[in-house]
């Protein structure tokens, strides 16, 4: 009972922070962006007969997270040495 309630009032919380966004128009892609997305996807099924292209993709997103992640901590590290009191 107890939990209920602090999840209705998380609930209520998240959508009064969130409503300005639910009054946004629906978002689309052009047509042109999806004819695009269609096309490589009927290329990839073609070459996924004899290249894993799931798993390559999978293994790319990792690198770019990664990759990231490394670019995002050298950056926090370099404005935590900018700050002159700190180093």
């Amino acid at each position: 009972m107890i939990l209920t309630a602090i999840l209705t009032i998380l609930y209520g919380t998240i959508t009064a922070i969130l409503s300005p966004l639910r009054l946004l128009p629906d978002a689309s892609l052009p047509e042109g962006v999806a004819n695009s997305i269609a096309e490589a996807n009927t290329h990839l099924a073609a070459v996924d007969s004899f290249v894993p292209v799931n798993t390559i993709i999978t293994i790319l997103g990792v690198f770019i997270g990664i990759e990231a992640g490394i670019f995002l901590y050298k950056t926090v590290m370099w404005i935590i040495k900018k700050i002159p009191t700190i180093n």
